[in-house]
C-alpha cells in the first residue's frame, strides 16, 4: 500500500521490461559509436533499473544511474554493480552535487552521451492525491527556472522538468536521448512554448503504446506514452518535422503507425467559436438540475440573448466528457454563452467534441477548424445530433432563487413546437411561453435522411410523455412547464418503467447519424 501510494504520488511507474527492451533496440538503430569518442549512458530516473535490465554487461561500467530514492540505489548496486549508481534529486540538486567522474565527463567535450530516462508523470494540482500533495511533489528548482521563462502549465508536469534540465545541461555535447513520456509535450496547446522556445531537438525515431501496460493503473482513462529517441542538438522545431510512431500491442509488437499531427492553439477548434462577453447575472449550473449557490469560483453571468450554456474545456479528445449543454452558466471554468449568433458554431463543436469514440492512441489528439466552409446539411446533422445527445442537459425550472432574485429557466433548446407533440394527447399542458428558439431554427433547414429518423424517434418520445405525464414522478424531476427538457423526460419515463421501445428507437437511430457524421469530420479537417 505504501509502495503504491509513493509511486502515484510521484507519478513513478516501473518501465515494463519488454518496453524497455524495445527501447534500446530503438536506440540502438540511431546511436553511432564516434571515433575517438567515450560512451557514457546517464538514466537520472533509474529507479530499480527496468531500463537498464536488457544493457550488455559491457556497457555498464560506463553508466550513471541516479535515482531518488535510497533503498532504490542499493537494488541498483545490487542488480548492476559496475555501473555508478548514486542517489540524486535531479530536478532541485545542483551540478556540483554530482559525483566528481560524471562533472569531469560532462565537462569533457569528448564524450558521447545517451541519455536514457522514464521520468515520473505528475503534474501539480492533479486532483487524484488531491493538490498539496503534488504541489510539494511538483515544486522543484527546475520548477521555478521554467517559470521565469514564462512557459506556463508546462511547468507543472515532472517529465517536461527532466526534459527542460536534459536539454540545457547537454546543450553542446554529443547526446542522444531515449525518453518515456506522456504525448502531451508534443501535441498539446499548453506545450507549445516549451516546444517553440526549449525542446528543438531531431527525431530519430520511437513507439507508442499504451499507458495500461504500466502496472498500477487501471483501463479507464488510459493515454498514449511514447518512447522517442531524439537528437538533443539537431536544433529543429518539432513541428518542422514529420513524426511517425510505431504503435505497440501488449506485447510490445508493432500493429500499426501512429503520425503526429501539429497545429498552432490558433487553429485550434476552441478558438474557432465566437464567444460573447457574459454581462447578466444568471444562476449558475452545476448539472441540468443543481443550482451552485456557493461555489467559490463564482461564473454566474450570460450573454445577451442566452440560449444555454455550453461547458468545453480543453480541446483534446479526453476532453469530451466534459462536453455538456446546460440552462445557466456552467459553474467551473470553461464555458461559454451559446446565442443566436454562435448557435450553429456550437452545435458543430458540441458534436466534434462528443461523436468520437475516445481511445488511447488519440486521447490526446487535438480538434482543429473546419479546412473550408461547412454545408448547411452537415451543420443540421450536427444539430440534430447534439439536440438529441445525453449530454444535452438543458432544462426548463421555475421560480429559482438565486441571490435573492427570483428566476424563470427556459428551455430554448425544446426542439418541437408544442403543438406537434401535444396533438393527440391527453396531457397537454397551457403555457404562455414563446416557441423556443430550436424549434424555430429546425423548421429553416433541410434534413438528411439520418436526421429525419433522429427527429421522427424524438417526437415520439416527447408524444409519449405528454400522453403519460399524469402518471409520471414529475416533481422529482421539477418538470412543471411543457418546455421540459429531454434529460427530465428521459428520467421521468425510466422511473415510471415507460417508454422503453421509444428510447431504444432514439438511441439507435442517434448512433447511426453519429457513424454518419464521423467521416465528414475527418473530411473537413476537424479530426
Amino acid at each position: 500500500m505504501k509502495t503504491d501510494f509513493l509511486q502515484r504520488c510521484t507519478g513513478t511507474f516501473y518501465t515494463p521490461l519488454p518496453f524497455a527492451e524495445r527501447a534500446l533496440e530503438y536506440i540502438e538503430r540511431h546511436f553511432t559509436p564516434l571515433p575517438g569518442s567515450a560512451v557514457r549512458l546517464w538514466d537520472a530516473a533509474a529507479g530499480t533499473g527496468h531500463l537498464e535490465h536488457y544493457l550488455p554487461p559491457d556497457m555498464l561500467k560506463h553508466c550513471y544511474l541516479s535515482t531518488l530514492e535510497q533503498n532504490d540505489v542499493q537494488t541498483l548496486q545490487a542488480k548492476f554493480p559496475g555501473a555508478a549508481a548514486f542517489q540524486y534529486d535531479y530536478l532541485n540538486g545542483k551540478t556540483e552535487q554530482l559525483p566528481v567522474p560524471l562533472q569531469n565527463d560532462l565537462a569533457n567535450r569528448a564524450v558521447q552521451w545517451l541519455i536514457l530516462v522514464n521520468p515520473p508523470y505528475a503534474t501539480a494540482q492533479d486532483a487524484a492525491l488531491g493538490k498539496k500533495t503534488k504541489d510539494s511533489v511538483a515544486d522543484t528548482l527546475i520548477r521555478g527556472k521554467m517559470h521565469a521563462e514564462k512557459l506556463g502549465e508546462v511547468s507543472r508536469e515532472l517529465y517536461t522538468q527532466f526534459l527542460y534540465r536534459i536539454k540545457k545541461e547537454f546543450k553542446d555535447k554529443t547526446a542522444l536521448l531515449g525518453v518515456f513520456a506522456p504525448l502531451k509535450y508534443l501535441v498539446s496547446g499548453n506545450y507549445q512554448k516549451f516546444r517553440d522556445n526549449v525542446f528543438h531537438c531531431g527525431f530519430r525515431g520511437g513507439f507508442v503504446f499504451s499507458s495500461a501496460n504500466f502496472g498500477g493503473t487501471s483501463a479507464a482513462g488510459n493515454f498514449p506514452v511514447s518512447f522517442i529517441v531524439w537528437d538533443i542538438n539537431d536544433e529543429r522545431r518539432i513541428d518542422s518535422q514529420d513524426i511517425v510512431l510505431d504503435v505497440l500491442d501488449e506485447n510490445a509488437e508493432k500493429t500499426g503507425v501512429k503520425k503526429l499531427r501539429f497545429a498552432d492553439r490558433s487553429q485550434f477548434l476552441n478558438r474557432w467559436i465566437k464567444r460573447p462577453p457574459a454581462v447578466q447575472v444568471f444562476p449558475p449550473f452545476g448539472s441540468a438540475l443543481t443550482v451552485k449557490e456557493n461555489n467559490k469560483d463564482v461564473r454566474n453571468r450570460i450573454a445577451d440573448g442566452f440560449l444555454a450554456s455550453m461547458m468545453c474545456p480543453g480541446n483534446e479528445l479526453q476532453c469530451q466528457q466534459k462536453t455538456v449543454l446546460l440552462s445557466g452558466p456552467q459553474a467551473s471554468a470553461g464555458a461559454f454563452s451559446v446565442v443566436p449568433d454562435n448557435f450553429e458554431q456550437a452545435m458543430v463543436v458540441f458534436a466534434a467534441r462528443r461523436v468520437p469514440k475516445d481511445h488511447w492512441l488519440q486521447h490526446v489528439d487535438q480538434f482543429l477548424q473546419p479546412n473550408r466552409e461547412l454545408p448547411p446539411e452537415f451543420i443540421t446533422d450536427c444539430a440534430v445530433w447534439t439536440l438529441f445527445d445525453s449530454k444535452n442537459q438543458t432544462v426548463a425550472l421555475r421560480n429559482v432563487k438565486y441571490h435573492n432574485k427570483v428566476y424563470q429557466i427556459e428551455n430554448h433548446l425544446f426542439p418541437f413546437a408544442l403543438p406537434e407533440v401535444q396533438r393527440g394527447t391527453s396531457g397537454n399542458i397551457p403555457d404562455n411561453r414563446k416557441e423556443s428558439f430550436a424549434a424555430k431554427w429546425l423548421t429553416q433547414r433541410q434534413f438528411s435522411p439520418a436526421a429525419r429518423n433522429v427527429l421522427e424517434a424524438g417526437k415520439a418520445v416527447y408524444r409519449l410523455y405528454f400522453r403519460e405525464r399524469n402518471r409520471l414522478p414529475l416533481e422529482k424531476y421539477r418538470i412543471e412547464t411543457a418546455d421540459a427538457g429531454l434529460r427530465q423526460i428521459m428520467l421521468a419515463l425510466q422511473d415510471a418503467g415507460q417508454g422503453r421501445n421509444e428510447s431504444a428507437v432514439l438511441k439507435e437511430r442517434h448512433e447511426k447519424l453519429r457513424v454518419m457524421i464521423l467521416p465528414q469530420l475527418k473530411d473537413y479537417g476537424i479530426l
